[in-house]
């Protein structure tokens, strides 16, 4: 009984694992005149989707970065 628990357990383990969306860290960096304002992490599941929310922080009170990135 132990045995077959122990299986089924793993076999969850391993199917939990293989279906997690996996999400990387991105810096997105923002400069104003060529100097860096700011920077901060943007966690997304591929590198396109980290630039639209990187790029959303552009415009801020009515001053434009440039962010991207890196």
């Amino acid at each position: 009984m132990k045995k077959k628990m122990l299986i089924t357990l793993a076999v969850t383990a391993i199917g939990g694992f293989l279906f997690t969306s996996c999400n990387k860290d991105y810096d997105c960096v923002c400069k104003l005149n060529g100097v860096e304002t700011y920077r901060y992490s943007v966690r997304a599941k591929t590198k396109n989707s980290a630039e639209d929310d990187c790029n959303q922080k552009q415009s801020t009170l009515g001053t434009t970065y440039q962010c991207y990135i890196e």
